[in-house]
């Protein structure tokens, strides 16, 4: 499916490379799911007035709260101030951390750069969540709801949302990201095994659409396919990993070979090569911490 062909009642107004954004207009209300980097924000900006017309924005939905993801939220609430931030318990804390949201800045400026932008109009600050996610939390617009779901795994505060009437599923980075090429990527940074539980949560809705993060309208011919392409794909990452770990790799040799596997010139269009490793490195800290405790309590 095309990027301007998303079902009704989306529109797609990402901003540039990198997270992607979708308006919801609801019959009554209207909702944004996620809002992209910080330096696309001017883009994103203009593609939401355009959608919006005469409306305003009621909601924003947040899937998670790392930068990529939620880096223009600061700059669409000085446009927007009376739209209610959606997000999970997690997430609220995230916001009023100063360190995180000196993280959230630095990834921003190390963006805006990777893209030929100023990076010290990049902002953290004015973060904030209105309304706390749960499980089963539900959005009214009108004729449609919205069913926010916890997908844990790529994040502890990672929400996934379905809209109905028309089955349009939300997917959290948790169960996965795609390239324009198809090629699936996994991101378990707190844990595969949460990201593989939400996963099979996922697959049981009864969807017609999936939105899939750094990619757009899943085509529907892979519906019924595309969550155990994750579960299988996620599985095999995280037995390599523990592979190379029970050979005594260190860190770095642990992070070079995943880089040879994962890491390519497309990935690369949405994904700065920083907060690539980073993320990676957190996954191999995190095993090589479990492979240690797990020994541990083996030898007792």
């Amino acid at each position: 499916m095309k990027p301007d062909n998303y079902p009704q009642p989306l529109r797609r107004v990402t901003g540039g490379p990198g997270g992607e954004a979708v308006l919801i207009m609801g019959s009554r209300k209207t909702a944004l799911h996620d809002c992209g980097m910080a330096c696309f924000k001017d883009r994103l900006i203009e593609n939401i007035r355009k959608e919006l017309g005469e409306r305003n924005l009621d909601y924003i939905l947040l899937s998670h709260s790392h930068y990529d993801h939620m880096g223009a939220l600061p700059y669409l609430l000085e446009i927007w101030p009376e739209a209610k931030v959606c997000a999970g318990l997690k997430a609220s804390k995230v916001f009023q951390s100063q360190g995180a949201r000196a993280t959230i800045e630095s990834m921003g400026r190390t963006a805006a750069e990777y893209y030929g932008m100023n990076p010290e109009s990049i902002t953290a600050e004015d973060l904030r969540v209105d309304v706390v996610l749960e499980n089963g939390h539900i959005i009214q617009l009108g004729d449609e709801e919205i069913l926010a779901m916890e997908t844990k795994g790529h994040t502890d505060c990672s929400m996934s949302y379905f809209i109905q009437p028309q089955g349009i599923l939300l997917a959290s980075e948790s169960t996965g990201a795609l390239e324009l090429s198809g090629k699936l990527h996994t991101s378990a940074l707190k844990s595969f095994d949460q990201s593989l539980e939400s996963a099979f949560f996922l697959k049981l809705l009864p969807y017609r659409y999936i939105l899939i993060p750094h990619y757009g309208i899943l085509p529907r011919e892979m519906n019924d396919t595309y969550f155990d392409m994750y579960a299988e794909e996620a599985i095999r990452e995280k037995n390599l990993i523990e592979g190379w770990i029970k050979e005594g790799l260190t860190e770095e040799e642990i992070f070079e070979k995943h880089k040879e596997l994962y890491w390519n010139d497309i990935r690369a269009v949405n994904h700065p090569y920083r907060a690539y490793k980073m993320n990676t490195d957190i996954i191999i800290k995190r095993m090589i911490k479990e492979a240690a405790a797990h020994t541990t309590v083996n030898s007792r």
